[in-house]
């Protein structure tokens, strides 16, 4: 190739880089808590390209703690969190205004788990039980089954603020530093293998409860409405299909959150099946009623209660739902 054929060709590689039209894509910067399961249609919507599909630029981040993803929706960090819809009624209750939008797990999948010296739930009077914050969430587990069997909270055991998820709650488990946790499937099943004590199952107490809702800041979201139900079209798709693909759906877990095949599939198979993954993403409005009415017995929101449909707005999850219909 000549000096002038090779100037010539650099030239126009470069002015196609500048000339070619910018990326339409819209990005979003969407909060979660921890890579476990209970996030997993956000990874499937990313890495199955549903996202794209939609011409949506989706960052997801992560935040550790519920508390932290709230604030960050709270400040306009993010613009869509996803975290249990207690924060968001507690806020809401405080002045601010919120939105759950549409559903991410409705229900429970939190077993307490006791370290090997903790055989039953009387052995964890007096002791520290790990937990990922002090209100809502998973503590909101804790506190409902332990206060139905018995132990009170400060009287009968402290809480120690262990940030990550299940799997930070596990690791705190193993090395001895809290006596106990709630810890969410497939992780409770590990630990259980491993010679730890499963001191009772959440769902005896909470048979319905909204856990994790995808929520919004309503300012934000009405200026950019069809960039939100975009998003929600991404994440209906997501969640109908690891309905519908349950070994890839296992088989994407293990290479995106470590977690070894069987325990994949089991956590895939229990989440679908117990409707845990809301297919359409829907929310359940008894499972909110629930919320509040714990909140209500902690001592974090007053009488008069709220009705459930205060801290939602559906319309967002409904236009998604008639535009992938048509």
């Amino acid at each position: 190739m000549s000096k002038n054929t090779l100037t010539s060709f650099l030239i126009l590689v470069v002015s196609m880089f500048f000339l070619a039209p910018p990326s339409s894509a819209q990005p979003l910067k969407v909060g979660y808590t921890s890579k476990t399961i209970f996030f997993l249609p956000l990874f499937v919507a990313q890495k199955k390209g549903f996202y794209d599909a939609e011409d949506l630029k989706v960052e997801l981040i992560h935040m550790g703690t519920p508390a932290v993803n709230l604030q960050a929706l709270v400040a306009g960090q993010i613009h869509i969190s996803n975290i249990n819809p207690d924060g968001i009624i507690i806020v809401n209750e405080k002045g601010a205004n919120l939105k759950a939008i549409a559903g991410m797990i409705n229900g429970v999948a939190y077993t307490l788990v006791g370290g090997k010296a903790y055989k039953k739930l009387e052995d964890i009077r007096g002791t520290r039980l790990g937990v990922g914050s002090l209100k809502g969430g998973p503590t909101t587990f804790l506190l409902e089954y332990l206060r139905a069997k018995g132990l009170v909270y400060p009287r009968d055991y402290t809480m120690v603020l262990v940030s990550g998820g299940t799997p930070a709650r596990l690791a705190a488990l193993e090395s001895g530093s809290v006596s106990a946790a709630v810890l969410g499937v497939p992780q409770s099943d590990m630990a259980l293998d491993r010679g730890f004590n499963r001191l009772g199952d959440v769902l005896d107490v909470l048979p319905t409860f909204q856990f994790t809702t995808v929520n919004v800041n309503p300012t934000w979201a009405e200026k950019n409405r069809a960039s939100v139900v975009r998003f929600l079209k991404a994440h209906i798709r997501s969640l109908s299909w690891i309905h519908d693909h349950l070994d890839e759906a296992a088989e994407l877990m293990t290479r995106e959150m470590g977690i070894k095949p069987p325990y994949a599939r089991t956590g895939v198979e229990y989440f679908t099946s117990k409707g845990l993954f809301p297919r359409d993403g829907s929310i359940t409005m008894e499972g909110m009623k629930v919320n509040i009415e714990v909140q209500a017995r902690d001592g974090l929101i007053s009488p008069p209660l709220p009705p459930p449909e205060k801290h939602i707005d559906l319309s967002y999850l409904k236009q998604a739902q008639k535009e992938l219909r048509n």
